[in-house]
């Protein structure tokens, strides 16, 4: 491999790796709101025969 070739690799990979990251914090950022919906929803769920009583 020549000293070209190299630097062409670690370029693409210096360049890449903000978006990766990028990419990476949106799809974490999506499961994290997907999960707080459906937690959110299970909880209502559980409380909901209680609002009735006042409690």
């Amino acid at each position: 491999m020549s000293r070209k070739e190299k630097y062409s690799e670690r370029r693409m990979l210096r360049e890449s790796l903000p978006v990766l990251g990028a990419i990476f914090l949106a799809i974490a950022s999506v499961a994290y709101i997907l999960f707080k919906n459906w937690s959110n929803k299970m909880y209502d769920e559980r409380w909901k025969d209680y609002e009735d009583c006042g409690i």
